[in-house]
């Protein structure tokens, strides 16, 4: 596998749908193996919803310029998961409750002033994709879906991938059951300074409901949505990257369970990212 592909499949190992509107805390706090819980939250969500097990459009905010916090494990580890959750009477229960790792402070950022910006028309957002090398994805928000336009580096003339056509994310309302294929190509971009082309397949389903427990609070009726991503290189060489995110209705993406590049097992559990919603 090439040194290209390899910071490709890091970069994009996330599909980095932050729908965030549970915004807790006004501040990141270091990380530690606590990260800070036991502190109640000083704001709640910003819409209100009916946990009816169907996230509608109007069930989950996309607030530019909220800041939202999330424990993860540090980079280039791996952290033990079980997407497949347990039983308990008769609902899948996924477990987020660890507060090992990292705090990183994720914002919906507006493109304006940023260089890339003219490379995205349309777009609502920039956030960060990969916690380690701080690569923005960039999203436009419309009334039937979350689209990817692709992604850029903070850094000028560093990283930037456009797709030619925006993948669908994830399409409201979120409703169990649904699944979708989404393909784009990358053509002239730029990935950590050298050219870079590529193919890219969304395999998209929300294949699961149940109940999400985090340390200071459960979720019932969250959704699990499952992404298979691989991703093509000139050559013919490809990666892929399995992933489970977890949604409820206002808060949004409540976590995530990423595996690592090539994973042949679909309910794996060995994680190469494991990120939930922190204080």
């Amino acid at each position: 596998m090439s040194a290209c592909t390899i910071r490709l499949a890091r970069l994009f190992c996330t599909m980095a749908a932050l729908g965030a509107g549970g915004c807790f805390g006004a501040n990141a706090p270091n990380g530690n193996d606590d990260a800070a819980y036991g502190t109640a939250p000083d704001l709640g969500p910003l819409c209100r919803g009916n946990n009816d097990g169907t996230i509608e459009r109007g069930e989950l905010s996309f607030p530019v310029g909220v800041s939202v916090n999330y424990l993860a494990n540090p980079s280039g580890t791996t952290a033990t998961v079980a997407p497949a959750g347990t039983q308990a009477g008769g609902v899948t229960e996924w477990d987020l409750t660890s507060t090992a790792g990292d705090v990183h402070k994720l914002t919906l950022e507006a493109l304006a002033g940023k260089w890339f910006a003219a490379s995205f028309p349309g777009a609502t957002y920039a956030t960060t994709t990969d916690l380690a090398s701080g690569t923005l994805g960039i999203f436009r928000v419309a009334d039937e879906g979350l689209y990817i336009l692709g992604y850029a580096s903070e850094t000028p003339n560093q990283t930037l991938l456009v797709y030619d056509t925006p993948i669908l994310s994830l399409k409201f309302p979120v409703t169990l059951g649904d699944a979708w294929v989404a393909t784009a190509h990358i053509v002239n971009g730029t990935l950590d300074g050298m050219p870079y082309a590529g193919l890219d397949t969304y395999k998209i389903s929300i294949d699961a409901r149940g109940t999400a427990v985090l340390p200071f609070l459960s979720f019932a009726n969250t959704m699990r949505v499952h992404v298979d991503l691989t991703q093509t290189v000139p050559g013919g060489v490809s990666v892929t990257r399995i992933q489970y995110l977890f949604f409820h209705e206002c808060y949004g993406e409540l976590g995530r369970m990423v595996s690592v590049v090539d994973e042949p097992n679909e309910i794996f559990t060995n994680a190469g990212e494991f990120r939930r919603l922190a204080l």
